[in-house]
């Protein structure tokens, strides 16, 4: 006599939060830090894509508080140095980056969740022409996005517009900068400051025109492979329905929002 067998398939281990300690802080905007765990010894958390976040944990004012933040390193860097990086930049009436962007030290033991996140970049063989439309913070996945994307094919090109208010809220700018300067040409950025006025800057907020505008020296819109939009999620709804008018298929933007409590799919699945 058949029966119905009771054995299930094991399920997925769910991800632990591993206690790590802070190897480094580093100051990478006005009231932002980068802050880097040494996981040489934790494959788990060296085995990432381009463009993926940890969440972090932590007792702030006596608080248990968790946080998700994006990896600005390559995971080519940071299995080559053994340390993976994410930016903090204070937000007014946020939980934990106001304390980490100003009191945490060297040594500090927070909880860390392994990388997660689908906001990544695929594999690819030939040269890919990349386009980056960011603000703020959203530089961050971004930015490991874009070294990555350089790194796959010597004939690669990223171009990036990057909104911020001024200079010295450009969260990762000179990380950024050197980037472009070791490229030999292959990452151009634009900056866009909405408070400040430099002279050889764009000075205002990000709309199709300027996105159109950095475009036209180089193969314009029509010459993008992919699409990647990170930042307020105003920004990425007006520049992506703009794309979506000049017939841009939508298997090729690629989109995350930040907010205050971590990287968030715009079309609504929490990815923390």
């Amino acid at each position: 006599m058949g029966g119905v067998s009771l054995l299930r398939r094991p399920a997925t281990p769910h991800p632990v939060f591993r206690p790590l300690a802070v190897a480094e802080v580093d100051p990478v905007a006005e009231h932002a830090v980068s802050i880097g765990f040494d996981v040489s010894e934790m494959p788990v958390f060296l085995d990432y894509r381009a463009g993926q976040y940890v969440t972090l944990r932590a007792l702030v004012g006596g608080e248990d508080v968790r946080q998700s933040y994006s990896i600005w390193v390559p995971p080519s860097r940071a299995r080559r140095e053994g340390v993976i990086r994410v930016a903090a930049a204070a937000v007014q009436g946020g939980r934990m980056s106001p304390w980490l962007a100003s009191e945490v030290e060297v040594g500090e033991v927070m909880g860390v969740l392994p990388p997660l996140g689908e906001f990544v970049l695929d594999e690819a063989e030939g040269p890919r022409h990349h386009a980056g439309v960011v603000g703020g913070s959203g530089i961050t996945p971004v930015l490991a996005i874009t070294a990555a994307a350089l790194e796959q094919h010597e004939e690669s090109t990223v171009d990036l517009v990057v909104a911020n208010r001024t200079r010295e809220s450009t969260v990762l700018g000179r990380e950024l900068d050197e980037l472009a300067d070791a490229s030999g040409g292959r990452l151009r950025v634009s900056h866009v400051l909405s408070r400040e006025r430099v002279p050889g800057v764009r000075h205002g907020r990000i709309d199709a025109l300027v996105v159109r505008d950095v475009l036209g020296d180089v193969g314009g819109i029509e010459g993008v492979d992919d699409w990647w939009l990170c930042g307020p999620e105003g920004l990425i709804a007006d520049v992506e329905a703009w794309l979506g008018l000049q017939g841009v298929a939508a298997a090729h933007i690629h989109r995350e929002r930040f907010t205050s409590t971590g990287p968030v799919d715009p079309r609504g699945t929490q990815r923390s």
